[in-house]
């Protein structure tokens, strides 16, 4: 995303993703949001990879710059009503914003988020971030700065588990039917008489908790 006039700044050309190839196809991104302002520029993302965990459907990707002389409450003010649209319109999505912070903190705004990078990337101060809702799920490496830029870059290791390693087995019990058991219950059915359920109640309400109970019962009984 280009830097627009509007920004108020001069130097510099905006924020960028990058997307391999080998993990998604440029068919399958989508644009959320772009956003340039003297607090905060932001450019979201939505990528459907070629695998994902199953709990998953997207990955919502949100790049962040925030300049040394912003409003910090206005722009993470900015930013978390984005993340909230975000995280509503995407309830199923895998929620992750990185990019460069400097002196504010995305958690003062959005508490349920983790910090993943720990390390300084900018002298002695760490500057760049990467929040997900994913505690301890990333591990996060330094390595060499890209070009001439004067930040580290971070690498960062997936250690997610998949909710069907992190839970543990449930077992539950099926009830089989057989053409005898459907036979059963739809004698039973035809057997009874539901008038007598009318003239029991004048609540709605109350008939109907009869007649599924009722029902429920003889269900019961003709799956044993």
């Amino acid at each position: 995303m280009n830097r627009m006039a509007d920004s108020g700044k001069s130097r510099g050309g905006g924020v960028f993703v990058m997307v391999n190839n080998s993990w998604c196809k440029n068919a399958n991104v989508v644009t959320l949001a772009r956003s340039c302002s003297p607090n905060l520029e932001l450019l979201a993302l939505k990528f459907r990879p070629f695998y994902l965990p199953q709990e998953f459907t997207a990955v919502n990707i949100n790049t962040v710059y925030i300049p040394p002389q912003a409003k910090r409450d206005t722009a993470l003010c900015e930013l978390h009503e984005a993340l909230t649209q975000f995280q509503a319109q995407h309830r199923d999505a895998a929620l992750i914003v990185v990019g460069d912070f400097n002196s504010a903190n995305l958690k003062h705004a959005v508490p349920n988020l983790y910090q993943h990078v720990t390390f300084p990337t900018r002298g002695t101060r760490t500057l760049d971030h990467c929040y997900s809702p994913y505690k301890d799920n990333y591990k996060a490496l330094a390595h060499p700065p890209f070009g001439k830029s004067d930040h580290t870059a971070i690498f960062l290791i997936p250690k997610y588990k998949q909710r069907l390693k992190r839970e543990a087995p449930v077992q539950r019990e099926v009830a089989c039917w057989t053409d005898q058991s459907v036979a059963a219950l739809q004698d039973a059915e035809d057997d009874t008489d539901w008038n007598m359920f009318r003239r029991s109640t004048d609540d709605v309400s109350e008939f109907m908790e009869a007649v599924v109970g009722f029902i429920g019962k003889h269900t019961e009984c003709a799956g044993r």
